[in-house]
């Protein structure tokens, strides 16, 4: 037991990297929304933002794009995303092959994703979010102090289970049995009769 205590401490402080390591993996983590592709191409592409556990929070976002053209070594594209509000939160104008993508942060609601090009060019739009990226500080913040206090009250809830359980399920003391303790039932050197049962005693006459 003294073994175990000495290294229950190394083992909290092992949990709690692997802990904020799986944290961080999962705020890393982004998500694909699909604007446009080179098969199904529309002007306008609306799109869903939805917020993260209720909290009206910017979240990053990453729009990548791509134009090409098919019947023409050139071409003229456009695009914009535009909020609820009709306000441009970012756009891009200019030749195929000179396009350029936008990184920046969203926050939570309805947007609307508007792309132009010329006769001929077909595009790929994406645009990646990473919910929990901007939640890092606090997810990482939250489950530090949820294990630690775990860690202070794993001892008393030991001790108040190790009284509890004694209560409810009482131990009732075991017979001991000797092991080398003869049995006699069935031994014919034992089946004796006593006086009193005589198999030969004369019978009684009423």
């Amino acid at each position: 037991m003294a073994q175990s205590g000495k290294y229950n401490p190394l083992l909290w402080l092992v949990a709690l990297a692997i802990i904020n390591g799986a944290w961080y993996g999962v705020a890393d983590g982004e998500a694909k929304h699909e604007i446009n592709n080179q098969e199904h191409s529309t002007e306008d592409r609306t799109i869903e933002i939805s917020s993260v556990f209720g909290l009206d929070k910017e979240i990053t976002a990453t729009f990548s794009v791509q134009f090409f053209t098919v019947s023409s070594n050139s071409g003229n594209a456009s695009w914009k995303i535009i909020d609820e509000n009709g306000q441009v939160i970012a756009n891009w104008q200019g030749i195929v092959g000179q396009e350029q993508g936008w990184e920046g942060k969203l926050n939570p609601g309805s947007y609307v994703v508007n792309t132009t090009m010329d006769v001929g060019i077909l595009t790929e739009q994406n645009l990646y979010i990473k919910p929990f990226d901007n939640l890092r500080i606090e997810g990482h913040i939250l489950l530090s102090i949820g294990l630690i206090t775990l860690a202070f009250l794993e001892p008393i809830v030991k001790k108040q289970v190790a009284k509890i359980i004694p209560k409810q399920y009482p131990q009732t003391p075991e017979m001991k049995k000797n092991p080398f303790k003869s049995n006699d039932v069935g031994m014919p050197e034992d089946d004796e009769f006593h006086d009193d049962d005589d198999p030969w005693r004369s019978p009684i006459i009423n």
